[in-house]
């Protein structure tokens, strides 16, 4: 897709190699006028002239320039608003307070209220202080412990198929060694039946692949220490076999779906009409379902 500097008027398909850059308020523009326009530490947006600075441009990474305004405006209400479960009484109070957070992040996004959304953040920032900080570091300490748990996982999946690898290399040598014997006994003369069967279950072993284990590593946030262990393996149950409900009427059995058509119950009957029938309707389930109201409870 074309796309063009609102600034230099610069296109893609003139340039190949253009690269356009989206700063906090949503606008974009080519790195080579953001490299002109910023020479000093500061300058004014070319379109709502917010002042602006050249780290607060980063490259744009959807075409659409809204949704790269949403994910900015998120990334930094969600700083200011990160408030966890645990802070508040129940349930309800934190759904409430995730929407209002919702509220703000969508009305600065699309320019609802902004100086009356801007007051909400400056409000919550001197209210919860000390509980934004707390909250911070905690997240921070999360993905540090997240992103450790995912290398140390890595090298650990790396480790084992190694170890695998080594392992099915002497499982082979063996599978050679074993064949090599099988062949030298029998050009030695002996009785090909007695020879395939003392050595049967030595190349059965040796034909089962090698099970490469999963390992899990488990972080506490809390303490920071490592839990490494397997992971469970799941034992296939039994498979489902559907036995028919049964049901006391506490009255006269009902009759089967054959006694329902030789009794004469669907004289009386309406006729379905095409779009009852597409739907797999039949008169004798409705026949059936009538005479199971009717005949429930009499002995009661």
């Amino acid at each position: 897709m074309e796309f063009s500097c609102p600034r230099c008027k610069t296109t893609s398909f003139q340039n190949p190699q253009l690269k356009l850059l989206v700063n906090v308020c949503g606008h974009h523009l080519c790195h080579q006028c953001v490299d002109v326009l910023f020479r000093h530490p500061t300058a004014p947006c070319e379109e709502c002239g917010r002042v602006l600075r050249r780290s607060e441009f980063r490259a744009q990474q959807f075409e659409d320039v809204l949704v790269e305004r949403e994910i900015d405006v998120r990334r930094r209400i969600l700083k200011e608003f990160n408030k966890r479960q645990e802070d508040f009484e129940d349930l309800r109070q934190f759904n409430d307070y995730l929407e209002s957070v919702e509220e703000i992040i969508y009305n600065i996004a699309n320019g609802i209220d902004v100086d009356g959304m801007q007051q909400r953040v400056e409000q919550n920032r001197k209210e919860n202080s000390r509980l934004i900080q707390k909250n911070r570091a905690w997240h921070d300490r999360e993905i540090r412990a997240l992103e450790h748990q995912l290398k140390t996982e890595s090298h650990l999946d790396e480790v084992q198929r190694m170890k695998t690898a080594a392992d099915e290399q002497q499982q082979k040598l063996a599978r050679q060694k074993e064949q090599r014997n099988v062949l030298e006994e029998l050009m030695a003369g002996a009785c090909p039946e007695d020879v395939l069967r003392n050595h049967k279950h030595q190349m059965e072993e040796l034909a089962q692949p090698v099970e490469l284990p999963a390992t899990k590593v488990a972080v506490n946030l809390a303490t920071g220490q490592e839990d490494f262990r397997a992971v469970p393996v799941v034992e296939e149950g039994k498979l489902f076999v559907y036995e028919a409900p049964t049901f006391d009427l506490v009255g006269p059995s009902l009759p089967t779906f054959e006694a329902i058509y030789d009794a004469g119950y669907l004289a009386h009957w309406r006729k379905l009409t095409p779009k009852e029938t597409a739907g797999g309707f039949t008169m004798d389930v409705g026949v059936s379902k009538a005479l199971c109201d009717a005949f429930s409870g009499l002995f009661s």
